[in-house]
C-alpha cells in the first residue's frame, strides 16, 4: 500500500508558495483527518479489485477531492445553505491558480485545486453530479423524520462517492465497473455513520428539520448494521478496513472538538459567508 505522504501533494506544486502552506496547513487540520485518510483506503479497495491505475495521481486527486469535501462540509455547517451556488460559480469561472484572488478564501482555494484536477473529458457529469449532490444536501436540511433523513443521508453517501469515482475514472484501467457500485454502497453507509456520531450535535446547531428521539437513534443504527452486514458479507476481506474506518471517524471528531478553535475557514464577502456545494 502507497503511503499517504508519497502522493497528497503532487497538484498544489503550481500554486505559489504561500498557498502551499496554507494548503499544507489545511490539510493537516485535526477536522479534516477523517477525509484526508480516505484516499489511502479507495487506493486499498482498487487493490481489491485487482484494477490498474496511476496510484500517484488517482492519489493525488482524491486527496484534493475529500479535502473540498472536508471543508464544504464544515462550511455548510456553520453558514446559510443556499451560499453553496458560490461553489458552483467557483467551479464553473476560469482557473486561476497562480492568481493573487486565489487567497482570498481558503474554500476558494481548495474550490481551485479541486477544479485544476478535474479532466475536460469528465468536467461536464462532475459539475451534473454537485449539482444533484447540493440539491440533495438540502433536501436533507428539509427531511421532517428519521426514514427521510435516512434515504437523502444514503444519497448524499452515494453522490460523494460517485464524484470522487468520476474524479479518478481517467487514471483507472479496465474493470473499474464493479468498483463504482462499490464505492457508491460504502459512502451511503459512510454517511449514515456520521449522522449517527453527529445527530445530537447538529440538532443543537439547528440543522436538522426534526427532532430526533431515542427510537430515531434505534432506527438509523438497525439500518447501519443491517447495511453494513450486507456489504461486509459481499466484501469480507474489507472487514478490517471498515472497522478501522469507523474507529478513526470516531476518533478524529473527539480529537476536532478537543482541538484549540481556529479562525473560521470562510471569508466574508459584502456580508455573505463563502460558500458550500
Amino acid at each position: 500500500m502507497m503511503a499517504g505522504s508519497s502522493f497528497r501533494y503532487l497538484t498544489i506544486m503550481v500554486l505559489p508558495q504561500h498557498l502551499q502552506r496554507t494548503y499544507r496547513e489545511l490539510a493537516a487540520n485535526p477536522k479534516y483527518q477523517h477525509f484526508t485518510r480516505i484516499p489511502v483506503r479507495i487506493i486499498q479497495c482498487i487493490d481489491y479489485f485487482s484494477i490498474p491505475c496511476d496510484r500517484e495521481a488517482v492519489g493525488d486527486r482524491l486527496h484534493g477531492y475529500y479535502l473540498f469535501i472536508g471543508v464544504v462540509d464544515d462550511a455548510i455547517d456553520s453558514s446559510r445553505l443556499e451560499t453553496g451556488r458560490l461553489v458552483l460559480d467557483y467551479l464553473n469561472r476560469a482557473t486561476v491558480l497562480s492568481g493573487e484572488e486565489v487567497g482570498r478564501s481558503k474554500l476558494e482555494l481548495i474550490t481551485e485545486v479541486l477544479k485544476y484536477q478535474i479532466s475536460d473529458s469528465v468536467h461536464s457529469p462532475m459539475m451534473n453530479q454537485l449539482r444533484e449532490l447540493y440539491h440533495e444536501v438540502i433536501s436533507e436540511r428539509c427531511a421532517t423524520e428519521i426514514n427521510s433523513f435516512i434515504e437523502h443521508r444514503q444519497k448524499v453517501g452515494s453522490l460523494t462517492a460517485e464524484l470522487s469515482f468520476t474524479l479518478i475514472r481517467p487514471h483507472l484501467g479496465n474493470g473499474h465497473e464493479r468498483l463504482l457500485e462499490f464505492m457508491k454502497h460504502v459512502g451511503a453507509l459512510g454517511c449514515l455513520i456520521d449522522s449517527l456520531i453527529d445527530l445530537n450535535k447538529d440538532r443543537r446547531l439547528g440543522l436538522l428539520g426534526f427532532d430526533p428521539k431515542a427510537k430515531d437513534l434505534v432506527t438509523l443504527a438497525r439500518r447501519i448494521l443491517r447495511d453494513g452486514m450486507r456489504l461486509s458479507l459481499r466484501n469480507p476481506r474489507l472487514c478490517g478496513l471498515f472497522l478501522q474506518a469507523i474507529v478513526d471517524n470516531v476518533r478524529d471528531r473527539f480529537r476536532a472538538e478537543r482541538n484549540v478553535a481556529q479562525p473560521s475557514i470562510v471569508s466574508e464577502r459584502k456580508g455573505t459567508a463563502a460558500g458550500v456545494a
